[in-house]
């Protein structure tokens, strides 16, 4: 089968460098936590109904790992009281060198986006090719994780991307909402969200996620 033009021809070095920046990625996520103070918390956990009461006191509650992560990946990224993300505040405050490894991923990591994807075809060890499904645009996306798993292929993944060299990369908290059957049956919207609209849909996904999650359990 001959493989998409989307896919770069540079593959290999760019799976290795990928592979050598992942680990990077989460340092500086750990890093950007650090800004956020318990008002922030509070109100991205009230927004996503992560809230419970134990002890007469309400505390933020996760029912697993993944969705602590998810509610990280919103957080830093989609929470802007005053219209500026966490990212992008750790990427304006250049507390790295300009030129590393770290200020270079932060430049990127300020322009992501979360859309939700078509995966259309694994890319074994690399990544995926992805639809998206809100601007009718495909992407071929680095997630090693998805390995060879050929059954991912048909599946609708909310997933938070960012542009890095020739292709994407995303942020690591990727949202499965479903499986496709026909892909025909899909409507793209072709349409570029604004930040309140993006917002919504990135909610949305969650809540779908949760809900899901909740009738396997």
């Amino acid at each position: 089968m001959q493989q998409s033009a989307l896919v770069p021809q540079d593959l290999e070095p760019l799976v290795a460098e990928h592979q050598r920046l992942w680990p990077l990625l989460r340092k500086i996520h750990q890093r950007i936590s650090l800004l956020v103070g318990q008002d922030a918390l509070k109100a991205c956990a009230k927004r996503l109904g992560m809230i419970d009461k134990r002890n007469n006191k309400k505390v933020i509650a996760f029912t697993n790992e993944m969705e602590a992560d998810v509610f990280q990946d919103y957080l830093l990224y989609m929470h802007r009281p005053r219209g500026i993300s966490f990212v992008r505040q750790m990427r304006n405050r250049k507390l790295y060198p300009q030129g590393s490894d770290e200020q270079q991923l932060l430049e990127v990591m300020a322009q992501a986006r979360f859309s939700v994807f078509l995966i259309k075809e694994v890319i074994p060890s690399a990544g995926f090719l992805g639809l998206d499904i809100v601007r009718s645009e495909e992407f071929f996306i680095l997630n090693q994780a998805v390995d060879e798993q050929q059954e991912m292929v048909g599946m609708l993944v909310g997933c938070r991307i960012f542009p890095y060299r020739n292709c994407w990369m995303h942020t690591g908290a990727d949202i499965p909402i479903g499986q496709v059957e026909d892909s025909a049956t899909l409507s793209p919207m072709g349409k570029i969200l604004n930040e309140k609209e993006e917002r919504d849909l990135n909610e949305l996904n969650i809540f779908k996620w949760r809900e899901m999650v909740r009738r396997r359990n």
